[in-house]
């Protein structure tokens, strides 16, 4: 069975954030992976825009006159 639970460490133990449908005495194997900070998520966005900002998407084709653009074909 897995369980995916959340949790704070608190005296260098960790504190479910909620309860656990184990037995007392239970082994279990744990991995821990850090939940991130509030401000990773503006940082991320910060880094997205200046790369944009760096490469710019250009289209693949030659540009269009704007007689080509209006340009109607019966």
């Amino acid at each position: 069975m897995t369980t995916r639970v959340t949790a704070t460490v608190i005296g260098g133990l960790l504190k479910p954030d909620e309860t656990l449908s184990l037995p007392d005495q239970t082994r279990v194997t744990l991995t821990i992976e850090r939940l991130g900070a509030a401000d990773e998520p503006a940082q991320a966005w910060a880094s997205l825009k200046t790369w944009i900002r760096d490469n710019p998407l250009h289209g693949l084709g030659p540009r269009l006159t704007r007689d080509e653009l209006h340009q109607r074909r019966w």
